[in-house]
């Protein structure tokens, strides 16, 4: 509607001219609509890869923790075993 509020007295507009203005204003929205989909995917995809980068610290510290929580537990079992040997 803008395009079209552009004439001053759409009276006087012939009905060839209306349906370019028309045309022209369907070809804009069309435009602004791709565009704004190319955004959206371009957001979500940087919100997945930002996700993904939470999870993967996330998991990677949960193994560092199960493999500590393992090596202290072995290392607890091979003090116990030296200090039976020593007596």
């Amino acid at each position: 509607m803008i395009v079209i509020s552009e004439s001053r007295d759409l009276s006087k507009l012939s009905t060839a001219a209306l349906f370019g203005k028309l045309m022209e204003h369907e070809l804009e929205l069309k435009r602004l609509k791709e565009q704004e989909t190319v955004e959206r995917k371009t957001k979500v995809l940087a919100l997945k890869k930002s996700v993904h980068n939470d999870n993967s610290e996330e998991e990677e510290n949960v193994e560092h923790d199960e493999t500590l929580s393992l090596l202290t537990k072995r290392f607890s079992r091979f003090l116990k075993k030296k200090g039976r040997d020593r007596t």
